[in-house]
């Protein structure tokens, strides 16, 4: 049975055309080498040296075994080098889940320095809804989403990334586009624009959020005037951008058609709306931990900050 170590062996005579200075090489005594060499030659079958009592020589089968020795030993060196790199998670393949009204916020920033510190890593990126992301990490489909809580599911871990107050989405031309701050209750008469029908499961946003913006109406003592659905964050937008309705965002989609939405503060109003990071607590993967550290790294002065609503414009 040939062994790598066979490899090495021939490779260091092959090199060196001398059994006695190969042996020296390899740390071994010059009997021991000259058997494995015969011993590789018998089970290949054929010679592999010409052999005399001035020099040694590669025969032609020799020739043409070392380049494929050779090639052999550079093989089984990369795979050592990426086994090791693999649980330094520093090769593979990570799926990541993520809400697209974060993306160009905190997501977008985690994942540029993820690339810089693990160029190796293939990352894929899936837009999908917090509901379907929690189905998604259970079936392994991805390893790791960006939602909205809260959820209530055991089996996740969640992390808070970010922090941030709502917005009122006006359409620009709006006669309360010209207010600084807009309070709940001017809205009440308003249509409105979502994801979903009030009450049913969210689509983008997630079901935290959603539970959240309905708090906020009803305490203004309204029920939202749904008017329009969409499916995403950017489809919400062009709605409210086309004079469809009005509705509440996350700060950081308020970097969307700011020269046809008006993005206003929410009056006497301190709530916060959270961004989560979500994982398997059982998952076990170097690839990820090296990406939830990045995350961490990424996010800790943002959450050291109580987050303040934006201008708006």
């Amino acid at each position: 049975m040939i062994e790598l170590r066979h490899f090495r062996y021939f490779v260091a005579v092959a090199e060196t055309l001398h059994f006695s200075r190969a042996a020296e090489t390899l740390g071994i005594a010059q009997p021991p080498l000259s058997q494995q060499i015969k011993k590789l030659e018998d089970e290949l079958g054929v010679q592999l040296f010409h052999r005399s009592h001035h020099k040694v020589e590669l025969t032609e089968s020799g020739v043409i075994f070392l380049e494929q020795a050779r090639r052999t030993l550079r093989m089984a060196e990369q795979a050592v080098d990426d086994a090791r790199r693999a649980a330094e998670g520093r090769v593979g393949r990570l799926t990541i889940g993520m809400i697209s009204s974060a993306y160009e916020d905190v997501i977008a920033a985690v994942i540029l320095s993820f690339r810089v510190q693990f160029p190796n890593i293939e990352l894929v990126l899936q837009e999908i809804t917090t509901p379907q992301q929690i189905k998604l990490l259970h079936t392994g489909e991805i390893q790791v989403g960006f939602i909205r809580p809260p959820i209530h599911d055991p089996a996740i871990a969640l992390e808070v990334v970010k922090r941030e107050p709502l917005l009122v989405a006006l359409p620009m031309g709006h006669p309360l586009a010209r207010r600084k701050q807009v309070p709940i209750t001017a809205l009440a008469s308003e249509p409105w624009v979502t994801t979903e029908p009030w009450g049913t499961l969210p689509s983008d946003l997630g079901m935290g959020f959603y539970s959240q913006v309905l708090s906020v109406c009803r305490e203004g003592g309204f029920t939202p005037n749904v008017s329009q659905v969409a499916s995403h964050m950017h489809t919400i937008i062009n709605l409210v951008a086309a004079g469809l309705g009005v509705t509440l965002v996350p700060a950081s989609a308020s970097n969307l058609h700011r020269n046809r939405v008006a993005y206003r503060k929410l009056a006497n109003q301190t709530r916060l709306v959270e961004v989560s990071v979500a994982y398997l607590n059982s998952a076990q993967s170097p690839v990820l931990e090296n990406f939830l550290k990045t995350v961490r790294d990424v996010t800790r002065k943002t959450l050291q900050k109580d987050a303040r609503p934006a201008a708006g414009r």
